[in-house]
Order: C-alpha cells, then sequence, then structure tokens
C-alpha cells in the first residue's frame, strides 16, 4: 500500500510494503532530485509529522528534515544522473 501527498514543490510517498518514504522535488526538471529513507524504524512516525506539516509551500528539503528530526537516515540524488 502506499500514500501520496503531492503539491507543486514535491511529491512524498509512504511505502508501507517496502518500509520507505521516497520523496521528489518537483520544481527542478534539469536534475530531479530526490530522496528515499534508508532506516526503516520510526517511519510511522515521520510520516505522521509529515502529514500534520503538510502544506502547499513544503519543499523536499522540508521533507528530508522532518525525517532526520526523527532519526532516519535519507540518501539523496539527482535522477538525471
Amino acid at each position: 500500500m502506499k500514500q501520496t501527498l503531492q503539491n507543486q514543490h514535491c511529491r512524498v510517498e509512504y511505502r508501507q510494503d517496502d518500509k520507505q518514504i521516497f520523496g521528489e522535488d518537483l520544481t527542478d526538471h534539469n536534475n530531479d532530485p530526490a530522496f528515499y529513507t534508508k532506516s526503516k524504524r520510526g517511519l510511522k512516525n515521520a510520516w505522521e509529522a509529515i502529514t500534520e506539516l503538510w502544506t502547499e509551500e513544503v519543499r523536499m528539503r522540508d521533507l528530508m528534515n522532518i525525517c532526520q528530526d526523527h532519526k532516519i537516515k535519507t540518501h539523496y540524488w539527482c535522477m538525471v544522473d
């Protein structure tokens, strides 16, 4: 099962079956930056925090900061590479 949030700046998915949060920036089409979580513990709490703080102004960096605040490591890369 997958839950998705999206605004004009970014999109984020909580992939419960894979135990992963995946996010991508929708504003930088030259690089298509994205991230995913490397840790599995605490994902549910991080997703709850993301949904509570979600607004039309949230950006990918904000999502990564929420994950890091919950002690969840993330991997960041540009999908164009």
